[in-house]
């Protein structure tokens, strides 16, 4: 069984999202929500589609830790609000035998902003080495012994600062994962749609957010992921300049937010 494991703060695009789940042509699956909205209707949308509610008011990485927790499966996959799935999407993951797998990603939207995020994510899965791949591209699909281990132990080294992580919450799965396992595969199947970002105050906002919050991780041993400095990208897809304005309005506003 899969265990789909989704926190919620916001609830835009859950029906999507949910019916997305619900048409998977793969049916041997669990979805375990953690509701951290104050708005009720997301409540009675996780009810009307008969899945596991978990309503506690918590940040992004102790809801993926409390959603894990909950779940039965022997695989995990960590979703979001803002993502649906292709019709397939299971079938295939259901098929993987590796204790991690980096799936591909759309992007939804035709706006500017979007097409530039979705040359990135080309870019990222067909310019790359498998291992340079793996800098970039998160997995979203665990074996579930593997996110036991990674769970506690981030538990054990955060201590205090556990329930305060909300950026780089999957970074920092992947950092501890890899750790016990090195068992990564990549789906280039784009199975995943993400609402993204069609604006640029969109970006400014969010990236400035993911600045701020990743003070939390300092003087903690995973302190060294604060650095901002990562490794090069390869490009061979589209406008290297294109790109490079993509990478500028995310990475301003991330250091601005992060310095002050």
């Amino acid at each position: 069984m899969i265990s789909i494991e989704i926190p919620v703060l916001h609830g835009k695009y859950l029906n999507h999202l949910f019916e997305s789940i619900r048409d998977q042509t793969f049916q041997d699956y669990e979805v375990i929500v953690v509701n951290s909205s104050s708005d009720e209707n997301v409540s009675d949308i996780i009810q009307q589609y008969g899945f596991k509610e978990i309503k506690e008011k918590v940040k992004l990485l102790k809801a993926r830790y409390l959603s894990h927790y909950y779940s039965k499966g022997e695989y995990a996959f960590l979703l979001d609000e803002t993502r649906t799935l292709r019709k397939d999407a299971l079938a295939l993951l259901s098929s993987q035998d590796h204790d991690m797998t980096i799936i591909g990603e759309e992007e939804i939207g035709d706006s500017f902003w979007i097409r530039l995020a979705n040359l990135d994510k080309e870019n990222i899965m067909e310019c790359n080495t498998p291992e340079a791949v793996k800098g970039f591209a998160l997995p979203r699909f665990f074996r579930r012994e593997i996110l036991d281990r990674t769970f506690g132990k981030l538990r054990e080294n955060l201590k205090e600062n556990f329930d305060d992580v909300v950026f780089p919450d999957h970074e920092l799965i992947y950092y501890e994962a890899s750790k016990t396992s090195k068992d990564v595969s990549s789906l280039k199947d784009k199975l995943i749609m993400h609402y993204g970002d069609a604006r640029l105050v969109d970006i400014v906002r969010k990236y400035y957010r993911y600045g701020k919050s990743l003070k939390v991780l300092k003087g903690t041993p995973y302190s060294n992921l604060v650095r901002v400095s990562r490794k090069k990208r390869n490009i061979c897809k589209g406008n290297r300049f294109l790109l490079y304005l993509l990478y500028l309005s995310r990475g301003v506003p991330f250091i601005i937010g992060y310095t002050l």
